[in-house]
């Protein structure tokens, strides 16, 4: 080896300490670097953690009263919590993942916005139709109330229309005056005279007067006469009809007179068997449309 190729052993000396103080300002560095890349790796898990955790909570404020949207909101917050959990249990050295997370959150960010919006449109459609409702329910009070007071008085003006016509029925009925009957017994000529007889008796002669009345309805009015023994038996009994009382009453005679709101005479003359007619007093009695309007009677021996 020739004498310019040699190292001086000094030379190489510092050489050495050169590369190791080299090395160790290069392992310095990059140890330093590592550090602070750890250091930013950490920070991130937690901002990402923390992310996550607002965006559960957002989840978990919104009230959702339609039943699909609120699972869909289940299953979001669920996804949510599965990649918050992925990421708290993220090793060191998965750098890698901590950009993929980043981008899945952005993702999740641009769907809340979405969902979001389609909650506050249904909060906003559900507040008009509350609104809505209540006016509605306000107007079908108010419409309850005006029919309940619409019912108080129809109530009030059926009764008194029923007072009322109570006493027009009670004003328009067509009383009976002056009502006299005799019994009749009939001679050889074939004419007829009273008698007091119960065995000579061959006709009942019954005559009274419908007195004015200018409230009824003038027209006809059926007249019934009927004629009681004292044991009530119907002396020639010739139908029965029903009064507006309710009873059915079997009469003697019925006549239909022609009433025009005038006072106005009736006669009737009812003929009978004399083996039918006992001694005492016999009741005759009179109704007009339907109605008790007299009586009177007639003794016999």
């Amino acid at each position: 080896m020739s004498p310019k190729n040699r190292i001086k052993p000094n030379g190489f000396k510092y050489l050495i300490a050169t590369l190791v103080i080299l090395l160790v300002v290069y392992s310095f560095k990059l140890n330093s670097d590592y550090k602070k890349l750890e250091d930013a790796f950490s920070e991130q898990k937690i901002e990402l953690q923390a992310e996550l955790d607002e965006i559960i909570d957002d989840y978990k404020n919104i009230n959702v009263k339609n039943k699909d949207l609120s699972q869909r909101l289940v299953k979001e917050i669920n996804k949510i919590i599965t990649l918050r959990d992925s990421i708290k249990n993220l090793k060191k050295s998965n750098y890698n993942l901590i950009v993929k997370y980043s981008r899945k959150i952005v993702k999740l960010e641009r769907e809340n916005r979405r969902l979001f919006i389609q909650v506050d449109s249904l909060n906003k459609q559900n507040y008009e139709l509350l609104q809505e409702n209540i006016v509605v329910k306000n107007q079908l009070e108010e419409k309850n109330a005006s029919q309940k007071t619409l019912s108080r008085k129809n109530q009030t003006l059926i009764k008194e229309r029923k007072a009322l016509k109570a006493k027009v029925d009670v004003a328009g009925i067509i009383k009976v005056n002056n009502i006299n009957a005799y019994a009749m017994k009939e001679r050889s000529s074939g004419k007829l005279t009273t008698t007091s007889r119960s065995r000579r008796t061959d006709a009942f002669k019954i005559k009274f007067d419908l007195e004015p009345n200018p409230v009824t309805t003038p027209g006809k009015k059926e007249i019934l006469i009927q004629i009681l023994d004292e044991d009530k038996n119907v002396i020639a009994a010739k139908g029965d009809k029903k009064i507006k009382s309710g009873e059915t009453i079997v009469f003697s005679d019925n006549i239909f007179a022609d009433y025009d709101n005038n006072q106005l005479g009736v006669v009737s003359l009812i003929l009978v068997n004399r083996g039918d007619i006992t001694k005492g007093i016999h009741t005759i009695n009179t109704y007009v449309d339907g109605i008790f309007t007299g009586k009177t009677q007639v003794k016999l021996r």
